[in-house]
């Protein structure tokens, strides 16, 4: 069985209140759950940025799906890689939102704003795993 990490960014296609976020989120941990599939989730901005780590096969397909969901567009891939371990074992699908943390590893990051567009694969990991560590109830 091949593992791997697909880390990709998108546009919300329009305001994402708090009610889509839960619905995205709860839709994820259901589906994440049945394809031992897991993740992180950061949004902000009209952005959002995931990583989805599991089997190649069962991961590819979420992702077209994903891909198809019409609350985002612009849907760009960062990076697919082969792992050997998830870094997101724990969440089904992680989330964490705008906060002090948030922005302040976005500095740390050489970020101004929350704009994935501008992270190169490693700063996108390197921010949604350290994010990982301020999980956000929704």
């Amino acid at each position: 069985m091949k593992l791997v990490r697909l880390l990709y960014y998108s546009r919300a296609s329009r305001e994402i209140s708090l009610a889509d976020l839960k619905d995205v989120l709860d839709t994820a941990r259901s589906n994440n759950g049945n394809l031992n599939i897991c993740g992180m989730l950061c949004y902000d901005k009209q952005y959002f940025l995931q990583a989805l780590e599991g089997e190649q096969k069962a991961l590819n397909e979420l992702y077209l799906d994903i891909a198809d969901d019409a609350r985002h567009d612009e849907v760009v891939i960062i990076s697919y890689d082969e792992v050997t371990q998830p870094s997101f074992p724990q969440w089904k699908m992680g989330y964490a939102a705008s906060s002090t943390q948030f922005a302040t590893l976005l500095k740390e990051l050489g970020q101004k704003d929350f704009a994935p567009a501008d992270m190169n694969p490693k700063q996108a990991l390197t921010f949604l795993q350290k994010m990982s560590k301020f999980q956000s109830e929704v």
